[in-house]
C-alpha cells in the first residue's frame, strides 16, 4: 500500500520468500506484517481474513461463513477447516411464505420470498462460522510464534481508526443503499449521519474514513477471550437479541451448537498428472473437479488456449457439471447424495463422450451418476438453475516453507443480510440463500441442514510440492472461474497476470535472480 501505483495492464508478481494475495491492499499489508514477523502462512491468512473483513466489510467479514485449504509443506499433509453453517435449528421446510411462481430471487434463482425474506432481513442470516474457522486453524495450525492478539491487531485498528475508503468500497456500499436503508443500525455503520454516502478522494479532497467501533470492540473481544463470546458469550446473545426482537431465528443454542469441521486428507482428485486439493462434500470443488474429469478427456493443449474449440469444450464441460449439482447435490446427512458419483472418472467418461465437438447442446438434461456411487437414489426434485451473482472475497497465502493456505470467506449476497446486529458491528450473512424455499426439492430447508455453497479453494500439486493456489469471488460463477483458470495453467502453461493471445504458446518465464 505505501507504494501504491495504477497499473493497467495485467502484471506479474514476484517473491522469493512469501506472498499475500487479497482483494484490497490493506489486507494483504496485514498478512505481510505477519510473515515479516515470524508467522507462517496460516497465522497469515488469518490475519489477512480478519483484516479483510473490515476493509471490505460487503463482501465477507465474522459475520459470514469460510473454508480454507491447507497444504504442509514439511508432512505433506492437505487439511480443510471447514466453516460453513448450517440451517437454523428453528427453520423448516415452509419457513418462508413464497411468492408468485413467476418470481425468482437470490444467486441461485429460487422461488421468490414474501418481502425477499430468504435474502434480505432478519430471518436469512445462519450461525457465522469464520471467527470460529480463522480461530480453530491459527490455534490448531498457527506457528505459535505469534500471538493471537497480535494476529488480530491490524483488523482492530482498521476498525476502530478507520481507513480511508476507495472507489471501490465507496461505490460498492453506495450502490447497496436500497437494501441497507431498511436497517438503521447498518446505516448507521457505513453511511454518514445523514444519510450520505462516503466518498473516496476527488480532486484534492481527501477520502473519507470508514471507521467501525461496535466492530472494533467486537474483534478486541476475540483477541483476548478467543470464540467464546463470540459464540457462547456477550456477542451472541446481541446478536440473537436484535435478530429474534425483529422476528429472526437465531437462537443461542444455534450459537452455542456451533461447530467448525475439519477434513485430512482434503478431498483429492488426479488431473493429468497433477493433484487437486479441495474441499469436500458441499462447497464448489465437486462440481469444479467433475468439470476437470469431463476435461481430461480431451487433449486441450492440442486445440490451443482461447481458441473456440477448446473453448466449447470447456464450456460443455462446466454446463454438464453444473446440471448434476442442480438436481443431485446437497447435503449428505440429510440423504443420498452422489459426491463419489459425480467425481467418478468412469462417469465423467460417460459425460465426455456426449458432447459434440462441433455444436453447443444447451437442452443436455443432468447426468446420471447413481450407477458409479454406492448407496440408494433419493426421490427429490431438482433446484432451479438460474439466478443472480453472490458476493465473495479470496485470499491466497504462501510462506518461505512453501506452506500454502487457500482461503474463501464470503456473506452470501452482497452485504449479506443488510442487517449490523446491534451493538456488534457484524454485518451478519443471508446463509439461507443458499436453500430452495419450496419444499420437496433436494436443496429444501431443513433444520441444521448444511448449506450447498459456490466456494472452491484450490491447491494444485505436483509430484506432492504445491504449484498452484487458487480461489474466487463471484457467488456461482466462483466455479467456472476455477475451472479456467486450472485449465489455463495446468493445461496451456499460462503464468498468472501474463497476457497471452489465443491460441499461442506461453513463453518460458525468465530466470528467476540468484539470492546471496
Amino acid at each position: 500500500m505505501r507504494d501504491t501505483t495504477w497499473i493497467i495492464q495485467k502484471t506479474e508478481a514476484r517473491a522469493a520468500r512469501g506472498m499475500v494475495t487479497a482483494m484490497h491492499p490493506l489486507a494483504a499489508e496485514a498478512g505481510l506484517d505477519i510473515l515479516r514477523a515470524g508467522g507462517n502462512a496460516v497465522d497469515a491468512a488469518v490475519a489477512t481474513a480478519f483484516a479483510i473483513g473490515v476493509v471490505e466489510p460487503f463482501m465477507n467479514g465474522v459475520g459470514g461463513v469460510a473454508v480454507m485449504v491447507h497444504f504442509d509443506a514439511a508432512s505433506g499433509r492437505t487439511t480443510v477447516v471447514d466453516g460453513s453453517s448450517t440451517a437454523q435449528l428453528a427453520a423448516q421446510p415452509d419457513t418462508f411464505e413464497l411468492a408468485p411462481s413467476t418470481e425468482q430471487a437470490g444467486m441461485y434463482g429460487w422461488r421468490a420470498t414474501v418481502g425477499d425474506a430468504q435474502n434480505t432481513g432478519y430471518r436469512a442470516p445462519i450461525v457465522p462460522g469464520t471467527p470460529a474457522m480463522l480461530l480453530h486453524s491459527l490455534d490448531r495450525y498457527g506457528s505459535g510464534r505469534v500471538k493471537r492478539a497480535q494476529v488480530i491487531a491490524p483488523a482492530i485498528r482498521l476498525a476502530e481508526e478507520g481507513f480511508p475508503v476507495d472507489p471501490y468500497v465507496a461505490s460498492s456500499t453506495a450502490f447497496a443503499m436500497r437494501k441497507l436503508r431498511q436497517f438503521p443500525e447498518s446505516m448507521r455503520t457505513y453511511f454518514h449521519e445523514d444519510g450520505t454516502p462516503l466518498v473516496p478522494t476527488s480532486l484534492g479532497t481527501p477520502a473519507d474514513r470508514l471507521v467501525q467501533a461496535d466492530l472494533a470492540r467486537t474483534l478486541r473481544a476475540l483477541a483476548e477471550h478467543g470464540p467464546d463470546p463470540f459464540y457462547r458469550g456477550e456477542i451472541a446473545e446481541r446478536i440473537v437479541a436484535d435478530v429474534q426482537a425483529n422476528g429472526g431465528l437465531l437462537s443461542r443454542e444455534d450459537f452455542a451448537e456451533y461447530r467448525v469441521r475439519e477434513f485430512s486428507p482434503a478431498l483429492q482428485v488426479d488431473y493429468r498428472g497433477y493433484t487437486l486439493v479441495g474441499v469436500p462434500e458441499t462447497s464448489g470443488c465437486a462440481t469444479v473437479y467433475q468439470a476437470m474429469n469431463i476435461l481430461e478427456r480431451f487433449d486441450l493443449a492440442a486445440l490451443g488456449r482461447g481458441t473456440p474449440a477448446a473453448t466449447h469444450l470447456i464450456a460443455e464441460a462446466i454446463r454438464r457439471a453444473f446440471l448434476d449439482r442442480f438436481a443431485h447435490l446437497a447435503d449428505p446427512s440429510f440423504g443420498p447424495a452422489p459426491f463419489e458419483g459425480v467425481l467418478s472418472k468412469a462417469y465423467a467418461a460417460e459425460l465426455a463422450s456426449h458432447i459434440n465437438p462441433d455444436r453447443a447442446d444447451p437442452d443436455a438434461p443432468p447426468g446420471d451418476p447413481w450407477p458409479f456411487q454406492h448407496g440408494e437414489r433419493p426421490t427429490v426434485a431438482a433446484g432451479r438453475r438460474a439466478g443472480a451473482d453472490g458476493c465473495t472475497t479470496h485470499l491466497t497465502v504462501v510462506d518461505a516453507q512453501r506452506n500454502v493456505v487457500s482461503l474463501t470467506t464470503t456473506l452470501g449476497e452482497l452485504f449479506g443480510s443488510g442487517v449490523v446486529a446491534r451493538g456488534t458491528g457484524v454485518l451478519l450473512n443471508n446463509g439461507m440463500t443458499w436453500f430452495d424455499p419450496e419444499p420437496g426439492r433436494i436443496s429444501s430447508i431443513a433444520p441444521g441442514k448444511r448449506i450447498l455453497w459456490a466456494p472452491s479453494p484450490t491447491i494444485a500439486l505436483k509430484d506432492g510440492r504445491p504449484l498452484l493456489g487458487v480461489g474466487a469471488p463471484g457467488g456461482r460463477r466462483i466455479m467456472s472461474a476455477i475451472v479456467q483458470s486450472l485449465v489455463n495453467v495446468l493445461d496451456f502453461g499460462a503464468h498468472p497476470g501474463r497476457r497471452q493471445r489465443p491460441g499461442s504458446t506461453p513463453k518460458a518465464p525468465p530466470p528467476r535472480p540468484k539470492r546471496a
